[in-house]
């Protein structure tokens, strides 16, 4: 990696007493002026040309710089999205906004945002974000006329921590909403993008270009991508008026310190972030600040450059337009990563503009100016900084909180499915592992993610096995393994697995798993096992609870439940949840031979899901199912064939197929995929399905042979007994 510091001889005096300014300070406020915020997720500012960098082409963030003030020690309160996202929305640190992981947690109430801010001004707001862990239910989304967050994974194939929407994807969406503003409009619009966020797979001319280098092929993706937006800007003529503010939420370890990617460590490369200042007219272009600026004066900033009356700033804040003189700062860093997803210490950490505290049951502290990759920890030296700030990190020190308190009837429920809370250990940090002698598990995780994303199963699950066995309070470790053991064949251990995530995650967090949860156990063909999830999820006011009821009550054949949870979930739910319902409202169509009206709904759940780029479960099969029931079997196997190989784990897809090649007399063909059903999922409830397919289809042979096979795989099971 390269490091660098511009400025750093010039301005190390003026940094620690009242800060550097080249160019004349002028404080200023632009009312009605468009406000504009765009956030390139995971970019660490000594990767862009701006701050020195020469591996990568930058054009569009280039031109930008030219016409901003550019801040050189811009700094983040926390290497995760979203608690850094609401520090920028809120100006508050995240024990501030309360905030303090991805998942679970939502910006307090009583805590305003700068959206909620501008909205009273009569500005109109829109944004549009690129990952699942922006989705609007944490709070972040308060204030705004559009919040598009329609970010879903595809049937839960990737950590949720990587379910992610294509940078020009949200582009686009965002551009489509400005352009239905009128042109005098005051608006606020927040562009989120995921790249350079891994997996690193820019796409091409970016992959060839930077073969070697796939975190900065990313870089040139997401340049392009703000290139595009800045253009549409110009075009619209919002550019020259408005106030943007360009920056990243975090940084990304490459390698520094044994860690890859983000969220273990508070080092720079993690938190020092790109920060540009553009306002009205170009106006103090191309100048230079060298003071530490923190990430939660953007809203302060924003606020009074907008004309905000009666506003207050949040404490600790302060305007990027200050002028030089005010007091030394210390900006205070956290991390509860550790803690919550390993078991592990939280760390936080202090930072002057030169030296930089890193609180952690072995402390560190480093001189980042003679000392910028932080290899050389100064703690047995004593240095005088260190008088002063470790007094103040022992008062500053956050608190752990938990994600919140749920709902008791809630708590009720998921107890009774057996979810006993076991979330993040309560001991005090001092007990706890320090997260540098446990980064080596971490780069095994990351070995096995490697072999999980190069498709080989049986080693990816190897890994999580060893790394389970070392550890097993690892949310995410249970979580990826599940998804491996469902690629193995083993789908009852792959439930198991994800059950535990839903242990182990904060009480307050745990929907995300408990869906995932739900949803397999309707593609095992569990379905009052998926109701009874869906009974838990509905107590926590999840909108997918309709979706998985009508689903569930449709595969245990109790039509009168599914229709009305379908159109619930149809009527009042969007995105995948919206198609789900309109599937399963065709497929009770198909059930009273309406053909008709199935043909609609296949033709509403396709035109839903136009734009995935997966198509939704469940369209093939109501196709097939249509065809079927029109006679027209060739059509009918095709749509049956594209379900299963898009989603190998439906059992409906392939019962269907089976009766379909039984009534056409290909006895043979019918045998073969019902016998690599409970090949592939042999759970008892899939041999059941498979014993009544061929007892529907008067195949006694086949039905035998797979009582035969289950009363060996599962002989204390009463269903497969003598007379049962």
């Amino acid at each position: 990696m390269r490091s660098r510091l511009p400025g750093v001889v010039l301005c190390a005096l003026s940094i620690l007493a009242a800060g550097c300014r080249r160019g004349s300070p002028r404080n200023e406020s632009f009312p009605s002026a468009p406000v504009v915020l765009i956030s390139v997720d995971t970019l660490r500012s000594d990767r862009l040309p701006a701050y020195g960098y020469k591996g990568v082409e930058t054009p569009a963030i280039d031109s930008l710089r030219r016409d901003s003030i550019l801040f050189e020690r811009a700094w983040s309160h926390v290497p995760l999205t979203l608690p850094s996202h609401a520090s920028i929305l809120t100006g508050l640190e995240p024990s501030g906004h309360g905030v303090r992981d991805n998942l679970g947690y939502r910006i307090r109430a009583s805590v305003p945002t700068l959206t909620e801010l501008l909205k009273k001004q009569g500005y109109e707001t829109g944004a549009a974000v690129s990952c699942y862990v922006m989705k609007g239910d944490s709070g972040i989304a308060r204030g705004f006329d559009l919040y598009d967050d329609a970010v879903e994974s595809a049937e839960g194939q990737a950590a949720l921590g990587e379910v992610q929407r294509a940078g020009p994807d949200t582009e686009a969406r965002l551009e489509a909403w400005l352009a239905s503003r009128s042109q005098d409009a005051k608006i606020f619009a927040f562009l989120h993008l995921y790249e350079p966020h891994t997996p690193y797979a820019p796409p091409e001319p970016f992959k060839s270009r930077y073969a070697d280098r796939p975190y900065d092929g990313e870089i040139a993706h997401s340049d392009a991508i703000v290139g595009k937006f800045l253009t549409f800007l110009k075009a619209r003529g919002i550019y020259d008026r408005a106030v943007i503010v360009f920056l990243s939420d975090h940084g990304e370890a490459l390698g520094e310190h044994g860690e890859s990617e983000h969220g273990m460590f508070l080092y720079r490369e993690t938190l020092q972030v790109p920060l540009f200042l553009k306002l009205p007219g170009n106006k103090r272009a191309g100048e230079t600040v060298a003071a530490p600026a923190a990430l939660i004066d953007v809203f302060t900033t924003l606020a009074e450059a907008a004309g905000v009356s009666e506003f207050k700033r949040p404490e600790g804040s302060r305007s990027l337009l200050d002028p030089p003189g005010a007091a030394p700062r210390r900006i205070l860093s956290e991390t509860f990563f550790p803690r919550i997803h390993f078991g592990w210490s939280e760390l936080f950490s202090l930072f002057d503009g030169r030296w930089h505290y890193i609180e952690a049951p072995r402390a560190e502290i480093y001189d980042v100016v003679s000392d910028p990759g932080q290899t050389n920890n100064r703690l047995a030296e004593k240095p005088d900084a260190l008088r002063a700030l470790l007094p103040e990190a022992q008062k500053r020190r956050p608190p752990y909180e938990s994600a919140g308190d749920l709902d008791p009837e809630a708590r009720k429920k998921l107890t009774s499915l057996g979810y006993l809370s076991a979330g993040p250990s309560s001991a005090n940090a001092g007990d706890l592992a320090d997260p540098k002698d446990r980064i080596a598990t971490f780069e095994e995780l990351r070995r096995g993610l490697g072999e999980f994303n190069l498709g080989n199963a049986q080693k990816a699950h190897a890994v999580f096995t060893k790394l389970l066995a070392e550890n097993p309070r690892m949310l995410d470790v249970w979580d990826m393994n599940s998804k491996v053991l469902i690629q193995l064949g083993r789908p009852e251990e792959a439930l198991a697995a994800l059950k535990k995530t839903v242990e182990l995650a904060p009480e307050a967090a745990r929907q995300p798993y408990l869906r995932e949860v739900a949803n397999l156990c309707l593609q095992l063909g569990k379905w009052e096992e998926g109701e009874k999830h869906a009974e838990a999820l509905r107590a926590l006011g999840d909108p997918e609870a309709e979706d998985i009821t009508a689903r569930a009550a449709l595969g245990r054949g109790d039509f009168a439940a599914a229709e009305p949870a379908a159109r619930a979930a149809y009527e009042k739910g969007k995105g995948k949840v919206k198609v789900r319902g309109a599937l399963v409202l065709g497929r009770l169509a198909v059930m009273k031979n309406d053909l008709a009206a199935a043909e609609r709904w296949a033709n509403e759940a396709a035109a839903l899901s136009a734009n995935d780029k997966v198509v939704q479960s469940g369209l093939h099969m109501l196709r097939g199912d249509v065809f079927a029931r029109k006679g027209l079997a060739h059509e009918a196997e095709k749509e049956f064939l594209e379900e299963i190989r898009l989603y190998p784990a439906r059992l409906d897809a392939q019962v269907s197929l089976a009766t379909l090649y039984a009534a056409a007399d290909r006895r043979e063909d019918a045998r073969r995929v019902l016998i690599r059903l409970v090949s592939r999922q042999p759970t008892p409830e899939a041999f059941l399905l498979a014993m009544r397919t061929f007892h529907q289809t008067e195949d006694p042979e086949g039905e035998k042979q797979l009582l035969l096979e289950a009363r060996r795989l599962f002989p204390s099971d009463p269903r497969f007994r003598p007379g049962s």
